[in-house]
């Protein structure tokens, strides 16, 4: 059996970046604190923080004192240090956002378009680039890469996700058109066009990745995400880390059948904006224009009797999530409105605790909510560039993100 080991680069690396990680959960942290919780000597601690300091990933916001000796200082992420940029090519819009190096959104831009092709994607996406290289000036340099994330299989599933009538009539020429994103041409062109390195990730795993890195619950370990868009899909997080499998597909619960194919044959179609359209459209209910409309009394029925016939509907898929994987929250994140979000998360407790052989996990909505798919985005640079991942320690190489 081959075992892999690691250099002493690596081991430097990862140890920086599991300090910049303490530092990013514990802010006005002091070096002593850091050797406390990391086993590293004090001289360890100070060499690697004093190097984080200097490339300005840190800054001093305090002194703490001590019984003895010169006070130690307190470090936090200097939010200026680092910027990342993220895109989201939807199915049924693009958004960008622009994060420091803390994780706040520093600007945030959405455009809604249906299926976007290749012309109107890369349109788009340079008006968005110019913004942001505006926002920045000279701290462009800064930028640690661009996130861009899409749902894999943009051309499929025509029939059931375009709800759109004019697109509906020419399902073969958009399918033709869509065709461009089974490659990573897109990427490509992104990263000559912008100057900096590209990460592509599936949309619901870098929004995964997001929930992971920046919820104010560190102790969210093992979990199973779904996020909920034009379709649906899904990431499984395991000791803290999205688990991607032999190919890359782990988590796409989305691939699952229906329990009938009422709303769709695959869970992606019945748990999706467009099945709620289309069940809105059935019912002859209005659409809601305005947010605050989702809460007006006369929609609460309809709302509720989707909720129950897809979570019936995609019942075998979260008892296979159950009973395969073991998660301890199920996190649902993605476009849905809240009025929605909540019923589903109604529904889908009232299942889980139906079944009485396997324990429930807590339901819970996602922090990010509606902006999740971008903020996933927007967050794998940074996860890149300075996360400690476990793959860091070891001398194979780490396997390319799957699609």
């Amino acid at each position: 059996m081959k075992v892999s080991g690691s250099t002493a680069e690596q081991g430097r690396i990862y140890n920086e970046r599991i300090i910049l990680q303490l530092v990013r959960q514990n802010p006005h942290i002091s070096r002593v604190k850091l050797a406390e919780l990391t086993g590293l000597s004090s001289q360890t601690i100070s060499v690697i923080t004093s190097s984080l300091l200097k490339r300005q990933l840190l800054e001093v916001t305090g002194k703490v004192k001590g019984r003895r000796g010169q006070p130690s200082i307190k470090l936090s992420i200097n939010a200026q240090g680092a910027y990342s940029l993220g895109i989201n090519i939807d199915r049924d819009h693009i958004s960008a956002a622009l994060l420091d190096f803390t994780g706040h959104c520093v600007l945030l831009r959405e455009k809604l378009v249906s299926f976007p092709t290749e012309e109107v994607a890369k349109n788009i996406a340079q008006e968005l680039l110019a913004e942001v290289k505006q926002t920045l000036g000279e701290d462009w340099c800064k930028v640690q890469g661009i996130g861009l994330t899409r749902p894999g299989f943009m051309d499929a599933w025509l029939e059931t996700l375009v709800t759109d009538a004019a697109q509906r009539n020419q399902l073969n020429d958009l399918k033709l058109a869509l065709s461009y994103w089974q490659s990573n041409a897109f990427e490509l062109w992104l990263e000559e066009t912008s100057g900096v390195a590209c990460y592509c990730e599936n949309d619901a795993t870098a929004a995964a990745t997001s929930e992971v890195l920046l919820s104010a619950n560190t102790h969210r370990k093992h979990l199973f995400y779904i996020f909920v868009s034009t379709a649906c899909g899904g990431s499984f997080v395991a000791d803290g880390e999205c688990y991607l499998g032999a190919h890359g597909q782990a988590g796409r619960f989305g691939m699952i059948a229906t329990a009938t194919g009422k709303h769709g044959k695959w869970t992606l179609e019945a748990l999706s904006l467009s099945s709620l359209r289309r069940y809105f459209e059935h019912q002859q209910t209005l659409w809601p224009h305005r947010e605050d409309g989702w809460g007006d009394a006369e929609l609460q029925p309809v709302i509720k009797q989707w909720s129950q016939e897809v979570i019936a509907e995609i019942k075998p898929a979260l008892l296979a999530v159950l009973a395969l994987y073991d998660p301890a929250d199920i996190i649902l994140a993605g476009r849905l409105p809240a009025e929605v979000n909540r019923s589903l998360m109604d529904q889908m407790q009232s299942l889980f605790n139906d079944q009485t052989l396997l324990v429930a996990p807590e339901i819970s909505a996602a922090q990010a909510g509606y902006s999740a798919g971008v903020m996933g985005a927007a967050i794998l640079p940074l996860y890149e560039v300075f996360s400690p991942q476990r793959d860091l320690l070891l001398l194979s190489s780490k396997p390319g993100l799957g699609e």
